[in-house]
């Protein structure tokens, strides 16, 4: 065969790959995304498996493989619905009645899992319950899209999917590195604003009111009234109640100042300390609540704002983080310097697991 013949075959090959591409070319793209969408699924079922496990073995060593695997599920089936929306009267009562409500059911069904008697462990396997069911919401969330994908062989589906799937995996990788913290029992970044307040009881009398501790100490020629979870448990709720509560028993108040941790944006640097005007709350009640009492007794309410990345969030509390303590405290002085006469709250708002008191 001469060099013209095989040019001419090569040719035709080529040519005739072509119209093959062009014709299976859907198949050929779908085919190949679903790969893609396959190994990460693959990549987080391995992670709920593993957590799985780290869950498990934070249970009481009395129960059986089957009670503990039937207790796992029971958990994990367990969700909150959002109130509704549509008519707005009333909403914050009964969005905080239902976290109430949703917090004391998750404990019912986590306490006969957790070793007897010891409350603080029983907070912290909450928490890792929480965590393992976002970690698992993802996890069903990819399959979902995956298996309805591969049924419905849409290529336009599937593009959507993959477009977002480092951020589902990246989202999982971090749940999944919060429960490792959880087993550690070591201090996240959210445990920031805690972590300060603690530092600021160090020494003082303390009141423990509804999971929440209360001290009150002079700092600087000022009075301070001191608000944290009460920790090493990991416990972050109930703080509005309490300040708004503490707050009216006073007869001055200079203001409140919240000290908390909160997720940066992409670009942002982290841990960055920022004053802003308002609260900067998970919970939705305890803000709507604390923003109701500035407004009629007209006191400042100033947060403090420790910005980080969405895994120091979520993780094992850094040096980094750590080490900020002190330029919190310098910019509180700062922002209170000219504050009138009165004690002044400060709240410090966040996960306190590990974090005594």
């Amino acid at each position: 065969m001469d060099g013209q013949s095989i040019l001419m075959a090569v040719s035709f090959l080529l040519y005739f790959g072509f119209c093959m591409f062009c014709i299976y070319q859907r198949e050929i793209m779908l085919r190949v995304e679903l790969r893609k969408v396959r190994k990460s699924l693959r990549e987080i079922s391995n992670m709920v498996k593993e957590t799985r496990s780290m869950v498990i073995s934070g249970f009481d060593d009395k129960l059986t493989d089957e009670e503990k695997s039937e207790g796992f599920e029971k958990v994990m089936d367990y969700f909150v619905i959002a109130p509704i929306e549509t008519d707005p009267s009333g909403v914050m009562s009964r969005l905080e009645y239902l976290l109430d409500t949703g917090d004391e059911t998750l404990e019912s069904l986590v306490e006969p899992l957790s070793p007897d008697g010891d409350l603080e462990r029983l907070q912290n396997l909450k928490q890792m319950f929480r965590e393992a069911i976002v970690l698992n919401r993802v996890f069903k969330m990819v399959r979902e899209i995956y298996l309805s994908s591969k049924k419905s062989k849409s290529l336009e589906i599937m593009m959507q999917t993959t477009m977002n799937l480092s951020i589902f995996v990246r989202e999982a990788k971090i749940h999944f590195k919060a429960v490792k913290a959880y087993v550690d029992a070591q201090p996240i970044g959210e445990g920031i604003g805690p972590l300060v307040a603690s530092k600021l009881m160090r020494g003082s009398p303390l009141e423990i009111v509804n999971d929440v501790v209360v001290s009150e100490r002079k700092r600087k020629g000022r009075d301070l009234l001191i608000v944290k979870p009460k920790g090493p448990g990991a416990r972050s709720r109930n703080l509005g109640k309490v300040v708004e509560a503490k707050i009216r028993e006073e007869e001055k108040v200079a203001g409140v100042v919240i000290i908390t941790a909160q997720v940066k944006l992409e670009g942002e640097k982290s841990v960055i300390i920022t004053p802003a005007t308002g609260v900067a709350f998970v919970s939705e009640p305890d803000k709507y609540r604390l923003e109701e009492l500035a407004a009629q007794i007209k006191i400042p309410l100033i947060s403090l704002i420790v910005k980080m990345s969405n895994e120091e969030y979520f993780t094992k509390m850094s040096e980094e983080i750590r080490g900020a303590v002190p330029k919190i405290m310098e910019k509180f002085e700062e922002i209170t310097e000219g504050w009138g006469e009165g004690k002044i709250v400060v709240l410090g708002s966040g996960n306190t697991m590990a974090i005594k008191p």
